[in-house]
């Protein structure tokens, strides 16, 4: 049985890395032919089955206070993602200073930056950061 509640404290945060995208690779991989042994049965899948994101943790909302305050070494770094319907998908997390969830796609940017390519992670501290928010009265 799956627990109700996620665990707390710096082990819900979780490095984004070569091999957890290759783990969120072969997860999607399995979802696809699961839905694909579906469709060769003409089962139907109706919408209400379908999984649905999250809404408390939806891109530019505050992480919600069920998973605490992140350790600050797990700040504008890559992370996996906290949602169960991303999990499956090639995509990663990033919390901001202020503890805002920005989501990325894990595919290569440009078809040469992966995820992973200091040059991309760079740009991803720059969008983040707070700087660019203020806005003159």
């Amino acid at each position: 049985m799956a627990p109700l509640l996620p665990p707390v404290g710096a082990e819900v945060f979780v490095r984004f890395t070569p091999a957890s995208l290759e783990k969120i690779q072969q997860r999607h991989e399995a979802e696809e032919k699961e839905l694909q042994r579906k469709k060769d049965k003409n089962i139907e899948i109706s919408e209400d089955d379908l999984p649905k994101p999250a809404s408390d943790l939806e891109a530019g909302k505050p992480l919600p206070f069920i998973f605490g305050d992140p350790p600050s070494e797990f700040l504008n770094i890559p992370l996996e993602d906290l949602d169960p319907f991303y999990q499956s998908q090639k995509t990663f997390i990033v919390l901001s200073k202020g503890n805002v969830i920005y989501r990325f796609n894990a595919e290569p940017a440009c078809y040469l930056l992966t995820p992973f390519n200091p040059l991309r992670i760079f740009s991803i501290r720059i969008l983040i950061h707070s700087y660019p928010s203020f806005s003159p009265s």
